[in-house]
Formats: C-alpha cells, structure tokens, sequence
C-alpha cells in the first residue's frame, strides 16, 4: 500500500510539473472599453519574459505562451493590465483609459489648464523629464528640449547667466510659483577691460535663476505666444518661463537624498608652436624683411653682426617649452548634494529640500558655490479655507573668471603668451612678459588668474503666504503676499605686483546692489459646467513696488606682500558713490475660457497695467488677446479613427508690452556730481514727454496631432511677431550735451515655423524608450529704425562691430572682409570698397560691411530616454544652424 501512495504522489508531481511546461497559443482581441473599438498595437507580454506580440489592425494578436503564466497588456495612454493565463486559448482584453494621462494639467497664468483644452502655444516638461540631468541651472532643463526655445551659454565661468530666448526674444519673464521673480543680473562688476584698462561692456552676467535649485521643481512650462503670456501684460513681451516646485503629500515622510559628480575637460584647445617651432618662424620672419640675408653691419648701426640672426640664443630662447592653455585651464570637478522631505496629513502637507551645489571652473582660481533651501507648506483650516507658505533662500560665492572674453583675459594672455616664457624666473617671481615675444599681452597669464581677486557674493530670499477661501464649489478667491530680495556684493583686489596696479600699488573695489520688491496679487476664479459648456474666468488685481539702491567705494595703495586686501587698509580712497532708485506697477486681469463639448474652445484674456516709468498722460497700457481652438477628433463626421487619434487647429493673437527701461527716464532733472573738489548739481539725463509702452503684436496658428493613441504625436505652429514703438536709448547731438535720449523708435519682427514630434517607440512592462525631436525656423529684422545703418562698438575705441539696418537681422555683424593672404609675402589682404584686395595697412573700416548674423537660421534638439527598470538613459542633442559667433580674439 505504501509503494501505490509512492508512486501515485510521484505521479501526480511529474505531471503537474508537464502540466506547467505547456506551451499554448494564446489568442485573443483588446478593445477600448468605452466604446468597444478595436486598439492596434497594443502590446502583449508574457510576465518576466521578453516573450510578446502586438495587436494587429483589428485589435487581435495570438502568442504561444506557458499554459502557467501571466500576460502583461500594455498600451499609451491605458491602464495596463496582468492576466493570468490559466490554460486558457482565448483571452479578450478591454482596457480602461488612463485617465490621469488624459487630463495632463498645463499650468498657464493665474491658473491651470488640460492640456487638450490648451489654445495658446505652451510648451511644458515635467520633473521626470529632468530629474536625472545634472544641470547646473534651470534653464539648461529646457535646453533642445521646447520648440521656440532657444538656449545659449554666453560664458564658461561657473554660476554665469545663460540666455534664454523664446521665438527671438530673450530675456523672458520668470514666473515661480505664480510669483514673477527678479531674474536680470545685478552684479556691477565689470569682467572685460581693453588694453588701456577701461571697462568694456559689463562683463558676465550673473544668473539670478540659479538661486532656485533645479531638483525642487515640478514643472515647467514656456508660454509663447500672445494669447498665453498676455495674462501678464507688460511683463511678457519676451515669453514667460512658468516654474512649478514641488509640493508635500499626505502619507508617512519621505527622505530623499541625491547626490552626483562629474568632471568638466576643455576640450578642443587650440594648438600653438612649440618652442623651436616659435624660434624657426621668428628667424625666417627676421630673415624675409627688408632683405636681411644682405644686410650688412651698417644697415643696423655700428658693431652689429646680421650673422646673430641666425642664432636663436640672440632672442631670448631658453630652453623652455610652455604650453600656456595647460597652465590656465584644467579638468575641474562638480559635486552636488541634496537632501528633501515630504510628506503630510489630510489637514497639512509640506516639503523641504536643501541643496549644496560646488562647481570647480575649468579656468584655475574660478569657482561657484551655492547653498539654497525651500520650505513649502499647504495647510487646510477648513473645508473652505486653506492657506500656505513658500519660502527659497540661498547663498552663493563666485570666484569669478577676471578678463576672460577681452584682450586682456587670463585665457586671452595665455593665447599670446610666448612659449619660451617659463610661468616662474629663477628666483620664483612671476616671469616678466615685456621681456619676451608678444603683440597685446598685458600679463603674465597666472599672475592675472593669481593676483586679479573678484567675488561675487549672493543672499536671496523669496517668500510668498498666501490664503484661498471657496465661497462655493464653483467660486474661490485667492490673495498672496510675496517678497523678493536679492543682496548682491562684488569684491574685486588687484595685487600690487599685477601690471594693472603695479603704478597705484594695488587698487580694489567694493560695491552693494540690494533689490527689494513686494508684490500683492488678489484673485478671483469662477469654474463651472453648464450642460455640455465648461466656463473658467479669472480676474484679479495686483500691485507691486521694487526698491533698489547701489553703494561702492574704490581704493589703491596696498602693502606689498601684506597680504591685506580688505579695502580698510588702503592707503587713499578714491572714488565713492551712492545711489537708490524705485518703481511701482498696478494691474488690472481678467480672462475667460469656453469649452463646448470638448469640440470648440475659446479663450480670451484683457491685462491693464499702470507704471510709475512712464509719464502720466501715458502711465496706462491695456493688452488683450484672444485665442480659438477646434478639436476635429471629437467630431461626429471623424469617426472612429484608429489612425489619427487626435486632431486639434489653434489660433491666437493678442497683444504684450514692454517697460524696461529703467526708472524716471520719463523726468529730467538733476543728479549730485564732484568737479575739482566741490559737490554740486549736474543735468541727469533728457526726457521725452511722450514716453509710451513697447508693444508687441503676435499671433499664432497651430495644430496638434496624435497618431494610434499617442504612439507619436506632435505639434506644428507658425508665428509672427512686431515689436512697435522699441524703447531704446536714441542717439541725438551732441550739442545737447546728451548723447542718447529713451524714446519710442523702430519696429523688430520676428516670424518662423515650429516643428515637435514626440515617439514612443517601446513601451512594454520594463522597456520604454521614446524620441523627441524639435525644430524651429526663425527670422527676424528690423522694420523701421530711427538711426538707420546706426553702428555699434564693442571696443572702447569705438572701432564698429555691429550694425542696425532696415531689413537686416537683430545682432547683425559689421566688419571688412578677409580676402586671405598675399603670396608674395604672406600679409593679411582684404577687400575694400571696390572689391579689389588690399594690404591690411591700408583698409580701414570705411570698407566695412555686413559680414553675418548671431541669430540662427533654425535650431533645435533631440532627446533619447531609454528607461530599463532602474536605469535610465538619456542622449541630448541641441543645434543652431546659421549664425555666426565674433571672435574678439581673432579680430584683434
């Protein structure tokens, strides 16, 4: 009997263990389970497998899978589903729409919106399409990433500015949290200096955007055109830039710590003659000129033998091989640490999140540190009223590059240095550079990076409380207090022992920006469904004040080898100022948007604003906008489409202005001013009495497609802009003892096409990889101009750079044209005004002309995001295509 219970329990194991080991074809169709349509391409996956298939035209598929195992059905923009299959040859699916994909919410002004509702032209990333990316700043996130949006680094240096233009216009407006935020730079410290020591241009910019750390952002979204950006009137010329940072959720807390490293290389370094190269060349370039292989001893004075020509002992070598780029540039590390917490009740909720970003330069001594905070607290008191905080601090130190982008840069020196100059003499002492070969060397390359000193130092603070009461379900008012400040200190020590400062002894600087402003916004929202019409209005007022004030003091005579560089201990000050200036805003919104049945969509949007920086006669501007969208997909006569799944048309124009400019440059009137040691009274500046608003006329049409339930999807747009009325400085006579006014003058427009398509694919239970891609065609050129043909100058000396003509692009370059080299004896031609060569030393810029544009003709970028499990891969790529960048360099 035990042998028979042996053997049938043996039995039953080998059979149940065959039974599992079946391979079965499984067949089956996967349907909608809204409307019973068939879905194709739907994939179908054996569990843990990468054994599948894919749904046909009809919906069905068939797989051969274990009688024993789960199937995984998986499809863009359903929920997926796990399926025993359980021995069963026939399994039909229906699947449910995913409902929180659907209703991707878009925030727009004052406001959110449904992304299929959207009619303006918006573009939007989320946290997961940037989480991982090491990013230094904000706006590196949208770099090739948004169709419109263009991204530039204008400077290496550590914690400088990017820039940031939206379909031509840079400079956009900062929205965080609903709050505009200061985001120009307001560092005085001047970085570019000419041969002679004067001040070039301002310098790198400082980018106030970095103060919010890139991790504590949800989303963020670029509002393009005039219909969405209008809601914020005369601060939306240039686009506006949404940032949504996070916020807590109820549940047990959770920490989150972050932390990655890298290292950034120089790459592409220009390469230069080594030592004896150097000498050759300088020999037979002694020998070519005038003749020396038959000079004889008078031809040079008494007691001078030609025949040292010929030895490279005579002029200065020394056995010395300096590859000067290697001694100022270097692989320099960055490190990131960050730590948040979220979490919350059904009453309270929060998150906080701090970061330490250090980024070393790639130029020695340079470097950028910053250290920021955020608290965000949502608190619901009742079922009616809810109130909040959101608070960001950071503090960050800049070891600024000094000079890097003029003649006078540490990089700039090192390019001209001469290879036979050791960094070092014998004795250690920096090596004299005037005893060496060079054509505009002003120092000693590491003597400038040593002993030229700039800090940037910066406090911030944004803050917001804000309270919101629902009268009703339908009905809700909401009103905020926010406070941006920004404390900007700018140290700079020049050694005495630099060339700069060698005659005064050493000199420093010290100056203080503080910006204060204060903003109050109260709105009210109204949502309603009425049949088959949803009505969504917002109006609002708002008011805002912003304080400014700038104090330096500039000094010379320090002790050599002291080691002091605090300005106290200079000998003499000489020069101090002080200044402080303010400007108010008001404003008055209001917009309406209309969805009938999902099919027809209208928005429309009407923004006063009141600024103190205009005369009262003119104080007021008002821009409306509107905008329509037809979603034909929902339409009766389209059918059930399994191909083209969605199809909107958009529309819109409206109108944006512009009040940069400036405060009281509406008054003249009189400023303090020193003349030969007493203090008076001196004219500040003219006014122009009629003294308006910018304004910039848009539209936009649009369409937004998507193929086989989201499968690919994309968007096309043509736009068209003009900027009317430009407030610029306008130069005037000199006789008036003014050389510009800021008046109204000139019109820029900007017209192009934009192209965004977004694939997915793979898209199964642990494999996702999609590809974006975007493009955009843009050109601009002025329309009208005051001073037509008027030409720039980057250079102190005024020498012509830039031109602004009719009919030619913004940032148009103005130059003589190379005509390459004269064979006979290897000197620079150019073309002059009659097309025919010349030697360089008889052009002059009276041949001069347009020699290119810094706008690309298009640009865009594609990404690649490969998720596996855990791991994540993502491959971006941005380009420009068109544009010319001026090499200051090369030009002198």
């Amino acid at each position: 009997m035990i042998k028979f219970y042996v053997t049938l329990v043996s039995f039953l194991v080998l059979f149940s263990v065959h039974a599992q080991d079946v391979r079965i074809t499984v067949k089956g169709k996967v349907t909608d389970a809204a409307d019973g349509s068939p879905l194709p391409g739907v994939n179908v996956v054996e569990q843990g497998t990468s054994n599948g298939a894919v749904t046909d035209v009809n919906g069905e598929f068939a797989l051969v899978t274990s009688a024993s195992a789960s199937i995984v059905v998986s499809y863009i923009g359903y929920l997926s589903q796990t399926i025993p299959v359980a021995s069963r040859e026939k399994i039909d699916v229906q699947m449910k729409q995913d409902i929180a994909e659907l209703k991707e919410v878009i925030v727009v002004g004052y406001g959110t919106q449904e992304k299929k509702d959207l009619t303006g032209s918006i573009a939007s990333i989320n946290n997961k399409e940037f989480k991982d990316q090491p990013t230094t700043n904000v706006a590196q996130n949208l770099q090739g990433k948004m169709a419109g949006v263009n991204i530039t680094q204008t400077s290496g240096t550590p914690g400088a500015a990017l820039n940031v233009s939206i379909r031509g216009a840079s400079n956009p407006l900062y929205v965080v949290d609903g709050i505009p935020m200061i985001s120009e730079s307001n560092s005085t410290m001047s970085t570019s200096f000419d041969l002679s020591g004067t001040p070039v241009g301002s310098g790198q910019s400082i980018s106030s955007i970095s103060d919010i750390n890139p991790n504590d952002i949800e989303s963020i979204e670029v509002l393009k055109d005039a219909s969405a950006a209008a809601i914020y009137g005369s601060r939306a010329a240039n686009g506006v830039v949404m940032i949504t940072t996070k916020r807590g959720k109820s549940g047990k807390t959770k920490f989150n710590f972050n932390y990655y490293t890298g290292v950034q290389t120089p790459t592409r370094k220009i390469k230069f003659l080594n030592s004896q190269q150097f000498i050759d060349l300088i020999e037979e370039a002694r020998k070519n000129d005038l003749g020396i292989y038959n000079a004889d001893n008078t031809a040079f004075g008494a007691g001078f033998d030609p025949s040292q020509l010929s030895d490279p002992l005579h002029y200065g070598t020394t056995g010395v091989n300096t590859v000067w780029l290697d001694q100022v540039l270097k692989n320099a590390p960055i490190n990131n640490y960050e730590l948040s917490a979220t979490g919350g009740n059904d009453k309270t909720k929060f998150y906080v999140g701090s970061t330490f970003f250090d980024q070393q330069g790639i130029v020695i001594n340079s470097a950028y540190k910053r250290l920021s905070a955020r608290i965000n607290l949502d608190h619901q008191a009742t079922e009616k009223l809810s109130f909040g905080v959101n608070i960001n601090v950071a503090h960050s130190r800049n070891r600024r590059s000094f000079n890097d982008n003029t003649y006078t840069g540490i990089i700039t020196n090192a390019l001209g240095a001469d290879p036979l100059m050791p960094p070092y003499d014998a004795n250690g002492n920096y090596s004299d550079y005037t005893l060496y070969h060079t054509n505009w060397l002003s120092d000693n390359p590491i003597r400038s990076a040593n002993e030229i000193i700039p800090y940037t130092t910066t406090n911030r603070f944004l803050g917001t409380v804000f309270a919101e009461y629902k009268f009703t379900k339908d009905l809700k008012f909401r009103t905020s207090w926010s406070t941006d400040y920004s404390n900007v200190l700018d140290e700079t020590f020049f050694s005495p022992v630099t060339t700069d400062a060698q005659a005064v002894s050493g000199k420093a600087s010290r100056s203080v920006f503080e910006q204060l402003t204060w903003l109050n916004e109260n709105i009210l929202t109204y949502a309603k469904t009425i049949g088959k019409g949803k009505i969504n209005a917002v109006a609002g007022f708002t008011m805002q004040e912003s304080k400014s004030s700038l104090t330096g003091i500039n000094a010379q005579g320090f002790p050599n080898g002291s080691g002091l560089q605090n300005i106290s201990s200079a000998a003499l000050i000489t020069n101090a100022y002080a200044s402080s200036t303010s400007y108010g805003l008001v404003s008055y919104l209001s917009r309406v948007n209309y969805d009938y049945d999902g099919k027809y969509l209208i928005s429309a949007t009407l923004r006063t604003d009141g600024s103190s920086r205009f005369p009262v006669n003119k104080r007021y501007g008002v821009f409306p906008s509107a905008s329509v969208g037809w979603r034909i997909s929902r339409e009766n006569f389209f059918g059930n489409n399994q191909t083209l799944t969605d199809l909107k048309l958009r529309a819109s124009y409206g109108l944006t202005g512009d009040q940069e400019i400036g405060n009281y440059q509406n008054i003249s009137f009189w400023q303090p001013a020193r003349y030969n040691g007493y203090s008076g009274l001196k004219p500040r500046n003219l006014a122009d009495p009629n003294l308006s608003w910018q304004s910039n006329k848009a539209m936009n049409i649009g369409v937004d497609w998507e193929l086989w339930s989201g499968r690919l999807s994309g968007s096309i747009d043509y736009f068209k802009s003009n900027k009317t009325g430009l407030l610029t400085n306008d130069y005037i006579a000199g006789t008036t003892g003014f050389p510009t006014i800021t008046r109204n003058a000139g019109e820029i427009e900007n017209k192009g096409w934009e192209f965004a398509i977004t694939s997915v694919n793979v898209a199964t239970e642990k494999l996702r990889w999609t590809t974006s891609f975007n493009i955009t065609f843009i050109k601009n050129q002025y329309k009208a101009l005051s001073n037509d043909g008027l030409l720039l100058s980057a250079y102190s000396d005024g020498s012509p750079t830039h031109v602004m003509k009719v009919g030619q692009a913004v940032g148009t370059f103005w130059a003589v044209k190379y005509a390459g080299v004269d064979p006979a004896n290897g000197d620079a031609l150019y073309y002059d005004k009659s097309g025919q060569k010349v030697n360089a030393s008889v052009i002059n810029f009276d041949a001069a002309g347009i020699a290119g544009k810094a706008t690309p003709n298009y640009y865009g970028g594609i990404n690649n995001t490969v998720t596996y499990g855990n791991f994540d891969l993502l491959v971006a790529t941005q380009f420009n295509v068109g544009n010319y960048v001026y090499n200051q360099i090369k030009s002198a």
